[in-house]
């Protein structure tokens, strides 16, 4: 049988795994062809079909937390008044945020910049 800490990682990796796959999509397909607001409703549909059947599970990091705001931004999208150009816009744009988020943490932080590198 599993534990119980193992059954949470198991179910945040799955979770956090299905947020970045959401964001993944969306960019590449708003990126990467023309569409038409109906066609794009229905591909969020789709996309977002996963998380009906995946458990919503507490992230701590910030990276993850935006990346939820993120997909619940990307699920309502269609149903907010935006030309195609406006979406493809948006929806780079705050993708890009978030991969600037992701990359704040790959830094040195302050108190070790002076001790090795001077």
């Amino acid at each position: 049988m599993y534990t119980k800490k193992q059954i949470e990682k198991y179910e945040r990796t799955k979770y956090t795994r299905e947020l970045e796959r959401f964001l993944n999509r969306i960019v590449k397909y708003v990126s990467t062809k023309e569409f038409s607001e109906d066609e794009f409703s229905e591909y969020v549909d789709e996309i977002f079909k996963p998380f009906e059947e995946i458990k919503k599970v507490m992230l701590n990091s910030k990276y993850f937390k935006e990346l939820e705001k993120f997909v619940e931004f990307g699920a309502n999208l269609p149903y907010q008044e935006l030309s195609t150009n406006e979406i493809q816009k948006v929806v780079q744009y705050k993708a890009n945020q978030l991969q600037k988020v992701k990359r704040v943490k790959n830094f040195n932080k302050s108190k070790h910049k002076g001790k090795y590198h001077e």
